[in-house]
């Protein structure tokens, strides 16, 4: 559930032994994301902004899309193929 602390690059943050491995998503950063996503911005411009790792953004847009699809069952509504 943790990570450990670990040597960085320049300019990145390092974890301690006490920083959970997951930091939840706020409300301000998921409209953040949706807003730089809708800008056209990529996932490797975004990290810095939101000071996540692009893999975590990967991640929530799959929760997010997940979830989608999950609602629109529950409405009765088709899930687009992919």
């Amino acid at each position: 559930m943790f990570r450990r602390e670990r040597t960085s690059a320049e300019g990145e943050r390092q974890m301690s032994p006490l920083t959970p491995a997951r930091r939840p998503w706020t409300v301000d950063e998921q409209k953040k994301l949706d807003d730089l996503l809708k800008a056209g911005k990529t996932i490797v411009e975004i990290a810095p902004v939101l000071q996540r790792t692009p893999t975590s953004i990967y991640a929530q847009l799959q929760r997010l899309e997940i979830k989608k699809a999950s609602r629109r069952l529950e409405l009765g509504l088709k899930v687009k193929a992919k």
